[in-house]
């Protein structure tokens, strides 16, 4: 087996096993509030795949609009995670507070993302070339 397999099997079990540890959850120990910050936040990582989805594979839309809109869409996502859950009085305290650490986050999984598609794009320009 290769290492994406593994990758795959990881990211596999935990896109089955994050729902079902929180219907679990909900069963054995009631709603409470862990299991809303659970649920929030797995609800906000599947509105990270689905606006990944929805801006960075648009064909119609250049690289820098799909970005922007995506990093933007993403802060809006956690800073209204943050409001539900309840982490701060305010938009602005969320935003304030949020911020860097999303910076950060976001900046580290675009340039881990950015390499990976480069590191791609030469096998294919390579695999082209032997053709």
């Amino acid at each position: 087996m290769k290492f994406r397999d593994y990758i795959i099997a990881i990211l596999t079990g935990i896109g089955i096993g994050i729902p079902v540890s929180l219907i679990c959850m909900i069963t054995i120990g009631g709603w409470n509030a862990v299991v809303l910050e659970f649920l929030v936040w797995t609800v906000a990582s599947a509105l990270f795949g689905v606006l990944s989805v929805v801006t960075l594979k648009n064909d119609r839309m250049n690289l820098i609009l799909s970005t922007v809109l995506h990093c933007v869409g993403c802060l809006l996502i956690t800073v209204g995670a943050c409001a539900i859950i309840g982490y701060a009085d305010s938009f602005f305290e969320i935003l304030i507070s949020v911020a860097p650490v999303f910076a950060v986050v976001y900046g580290v999984i675009y340039l881990v993302s950015f390499i990976s598609m480069r590191k791609n794009a030469k096998k294919v320009n390579e695999a082209l070339s032997k053709k």
